[in-house]
C-alpha cells in the first residue's frame, strides 16, 4: 500500500464541477493504459451499494450520473473549495481511490491517490508514467509517493519526505543526489521544457519494513537539504 499526494495551485474562480470531474476522467483514461478499466470507477454516495449503482466515467468524459450526484452534493457550497473523488469499489486489497481537492485560497490544492496491492502499481516504470500524467494535468509544486506512516520516519518534520519517490518543481542533476536509484527529468507535454525532477529512492517497491529503504530515503532528504534543494512545507506554500 502506498499514497501519492500532489500539491498545486487552482485558478480563480473555482473551476466548475464539470471541469473538475473532467480532470479526474483524464487521469482515469491514463490509468486505463496500466490495465485499470475506465468502467470500473464509481462516484461516492451515501452508501456503498448506492455508489456501485453508477459509473463515474464514460469513454467521452464524466458520466451524467456522476455529475448530477456531485452537483446535488456540492453545488450549493458558497466558498472557493471543493473536493471530488472516485473509487474502484474495492475495500482493502485491490482497492484504489483518488480525490482532487480544489482550493483557490492560500493553501494549495491537492490530489490524493491511495492504492492497496495493485500489481501494475508495483512497477517503478508505471509510477513514473503516473507522475508524468499528474504533472501534465496539474503542474504541481510537489509530489510525494510513500507508504502510509513514512513521514514519521523522515529526517525533517517540517519538510516533505523522499519516501519511494519525490517530485520537485526544478532541475536537479544526478550528481547532486548520488544515493538515488534514478533522477528523472519531467518534461512538459511538448517535451521541450523541463518542469521538474522526479527522484526515485529505490527501484523496487518501497517497503516500510526494509531498513535499507528507510536509510536510503533519509540519506536523500539530508543530501537535498544540505544543498538547499528541499524547501520547508511553509516555503512551498509561500514560494510556489
Amino acid at each position: 500500500m502506498f499514497n501519492i499526494t500532489a500539491n498545486f495551485r487552482t485558478a480563480t474562480p473555482l473551476p466548475s464541477i464539470e471541469e473538475q470531474y473532467t480532470d479526474l476522467w483524464k487521469l482515469a483514461k491514463f490509468l486505463q493504459t496500466l490495465g485499470l478499466p475506465l468502467k470500473e470507477w464509481f462516484p461516492p454516495a451515501d452508501t456503498e451499494v448506492n455508489s456501485l449503482l453508477n459509473k463515474a466515467f464514460a469513454e467521452t468524459g464524466p458520466s451524467n450520473a456522476a455529475i448530477a450526484m456531485a452537483k446535488a452534493d456540492k453545488e450549493n457550497l458558497t466558498y472557493d473549495f471543493r473536493n471530488l473523488g472516485v473509487w474502484n469499489g474495492k475495500e482493502g486489497k485491490g482497492g484504489i481511490a483518488f480525490t482532487a481537492t480544489y482550493d483557490t485560497g492560500i493553501i494549495p490544492s491537492f490530489f490524493d491517490f491511495i492504492s492497496r496491492d495493485i500489481h501494475a502499481l508495483r512497477d517503478t516504470r508505471n509510477i513514473v508514467k503516473l507522475v508524468q500524467a499528474i504533472v501534465s494535468l496539474w503542474k504541481p509544486m510537489l509530489i510525494q509517493i510513500a507508504p502510509p506512516g513514512y513521514l514519521e520516519k523522515s529526517v525533517f518534520p517540517d519538510r516533505p519526505g523522499a519516501g519511494w519517490m519525490i517530485y520537485l518543481p526544478f532541475k536537479i542533476e544526478t550528481r547532486q543526489v548520488p544515493e538515488a536509484a534514478q533522477v528523472i527529468k519531467i518534461m512538459d507535454d511538448a517535451g521541450k521544457q523541463q518542469l521538474g525532477t522526479l527522484i526515485v529512492t529505490v527501484e523496487e517497491t518501497f517497503d516500510m519494513e526494509n531498513e535499507e529503504h528507510i536509510k536510503r530515503a533519509n540519506a536523500i532528504e539530508t543530501r537535498l537539504v544540505d544543498q538547499d534543494l528541499l524547501p520547508t512545507n511553509a516555503e512551498f506554500v509561500e514560494k510556489f
